[in-house]
Formats: structure tokens, C-alpha cells, sequence
């Protein structure tokens, strides 16, 4: 009965609307139910923190009852039959009240999803470690399979380091086998700040993913600019994306690990090691003074393929001249 009757209520609210005052002044019976959610939600809200409800339950509060009363359709009633208002007036009000009504399980919507939002975000806040180890020297961000060889090298020189990684299971699986790590997020200046990022030398960016990559790298060069970024890249547009940021010490992934993989070609096909090393050496030297040459046309394609290919000629060109230094008998 309960809910019948609550139904037949909103259908007789709703026949009660008149719809040619709506459609008459749709801006000013907007801006009246916009001002009347507003002012209560204002009012109520201010009433929930005056009484120790906390942010989140205050604004629930605000959210749940800024609409009219269904009351206000009795007093509506009462006015006219007693001259108080006219028709008009009354029928403009009633249009306010039912709006409000309307937008209200809106605003409850609304306000779930941002007060989840907003635990999720302290529960990843509080969940965060902050490193409690006296500073170190050098600061890993990211320690995947990239960081990790960076920290085995500075281990076993007896160089101290705090690495950083936001993802919980490589957290878990790298602690399983003894290795020193902290679970937080490296774009967050106060963690940065707890790892020693103030006094530290060297910040290793070996963060996987691009975005959250930059997001670190921005952080570290705003709030730590004397703090030296040796930075990884996925590829040549983050790496020109890092450099925008003032970011040279690069290493793009997969590159050196290519070059070694042709270099074993080359042993492969019998070439001599010292052709097949000049020959890694000269490729290095090229690609790598073409990534800084090249940067000023990054956004230009065009110009990028124009370069791409120039580059690509000039190397086959000195690969040739490089070739005819080898005697015959250097290249067996």
C-alpha cells in the first residue's frame, strides 16, 4: 500500500504540473529550482558540520533532502482558496517543487560516485609505505624488470638506493626474494619527499607506463630541479616528450638490446668482431645524435619522414666508407 499510494502521489504531482508555465519560462523555473537545491544543500550541509557529521556525510545529507515538500502542494492549495496567490504564482511554484524532486535522486548519484571516489583515493593515501631508511643517493622509480637490473648494478657496487613502484603484486613478488622496496605512487610529492628526493643525486625513471611516467618526470623536475633524471623511454615520442621537460639522459627501451641482438647476428653471418663492433658503434652514434637533431621537428610528420629517410641514406653512406677502412683479411 505503501508504495502504491507513494505512486499515485507522483502521478498526481505530475498531472498537478501546468505545462504551459513550464514551457512559458523554462530559464526562470530552472534558475528557481537551481537556487532552492543550492540554498538548502548550502544550509544543510553547514548544519551537518556544525553537528560532527564528516564531509562526506554532511554532503549526503545536503544531497538528500534539498527538494521541496510535498507539503508545500497542501499550502499551495490552502493560498489560493483563501486569495493569497494567484493561480499563476501558484502554478510556477508547483513547477519549482516537482523539478526539485526530479533532480534530486540526480544529485544522490552525484554524490555516491564522488564519495567513492574519495575513499578509494584515502585508501590508496593511507595504504601508500613512506620510506623510514636514512636517505639514500639514488631513487628508483618503477622497479619492474628495467629497475630492478639498475638496482642489482648499484648493489653490487654497495651504492644505496629507495625504489618506488605503485603496483602492489610486484611489490609483493619482489619482497618474496629479500629486495627492499616501497609501495607508493612516485608522481607524489610527499613521498618523494619521505624518500629523500630533497638530499638525493640521481633519479632513475623506470616507470612503465607513459603516463604515469610523466606524470613523475613533472613532479621531479618542478619541485627537485637539482635532482638528475636518468630517465627510461618506451620509445622515441616519450622520449621527446621527456626532453620538452628538460629530460637528456635517456635510454629508450629495447634499443640497446636490439642492437646487441644484430650484433650477434653479425657474428652469426661470420663477420669479425671488431667490423661487427664498429658497426653497433657507428649505428649508436647516429641514431642517437638524430633523436637530438630531429627533436626541434617532432610535431612535424612530414618533416619526420623527410628526416627519416635522409637518415636512413646517410647511414647506409657510412656504413659503406666504414666497410672500405676494413682490409680483407679484418673482415673474415
Amino acid at each position: 500500500f505503501k508504495d502504491m499510494l507513494l505512486g499515485l502521489f507522483f502521478i498526481a504531482v505530475g498531472m498537478s504540473i501546468n505545462l504551459a508555465v513550464v514551457s512559458g519560462a523554462p530559464a526562470q523555473i530552472l534558475f528557481w529550482t537551481l537556487g532552492l537545491l543550492g540554498v538548502k544543500a548550502l544550509f544543510l550541509y553547514v548544519l551537518g558540520r556544525r553537528n560532527g557529521l564528516a564531509p562526506p556525510a554532511a554532503r549526503s545529507l545536503a544531497v538528500a533532502l534539498p527538494q521541496g515538500g510535498e507539503f508545500a502542494f497542501v499550502i499551495l492549495a490552502s493560498a489560493i482558496s483563501l486569495g493569497l496567490v494567484v493561480q499563476a504564482q501558484a502554478d510556477l511554484v508547483v513547477a519549482v517543487v516537482t523539478l526539485s524532486m526530479v533532480f534530486t535522486p540526480l544529485m544522490a548519484m552525484v554524490n555516491g560516485y564522488v564519495n567513492k571516489r574519495f575513499a578509494r583515493k584515502q585508501e590508496e593515501a593511507s595504504s601508500f609505505d613512506m620510506p623510514e631508511e636514512p636517505e639514500q643517493p639514488v631513487i628508483i622509480a618503477g622497479f619492474g624488470r628495467f629497475g630492478q637490473i639498475v638496482a642489482r648494478m648499484l648493489r653490487a657496487k654497495g651504492i644505496g638506493f629507495t625504489a618506488l613502484e605503485i603496483s602492489p603484486d610486484q611489490v609483493n613478488f619482489v619482497r618474496n626474494y629479500g629486495n627492499k622496496v616501497y609501495y607508493g605512487d612516485a608522481s607524489r610529492l610527499d613521498l618523494l619527499r619521505a624518500a629523500g628526493a630533497d638530499d638525493a643525486k640521481i633519479f632513475v625513471l623506470a616507470i612503465d607506463d607513459m603516463d604515469a611516467s610523466m606524470r613523475t618526470a613533472r613532479t621531479v623536475v618542478r619541485h627537485f630541479p637539482n635532482l638528475k633524471i636518468y630517465a627510461r623511454a618506451r620509445n622515441r615520442h616519450h622520449a621527446y616528450e621527456l626532453m620538452d621537460l628538460g629530460i637528456t639522459n635517456l635510454q629508450r627501451e629495447m634499443f640497446l638490446d636490439s642492437l646487441e641482438m644484430a650484433g650477434q647476428v653479425f657474428r652469426g653471418l661470420g663477420i669479425s668482431s671488431s667490423e661487427t663492433e664498429s658497426a653497433m658503434k657507428l649505428f649508436r652514434e647516429h641514431d642517437e645524435a638524430r633523436l637530438f637533431e630531429h627533436y626541434e621537428m617532432a610535431d612535424d610528420d612530414a618533416k619526420m619522414q623527410q628526416l627519416a629517410r635522409l637518415a636512413a641514406e646517410e647511414l647506409e653512406e657510412q656504413f659503406t666508407r666504414d666497410e672500405q677502412l676494413h682490409s680483407p683479411a679484418d673482415s673474415k
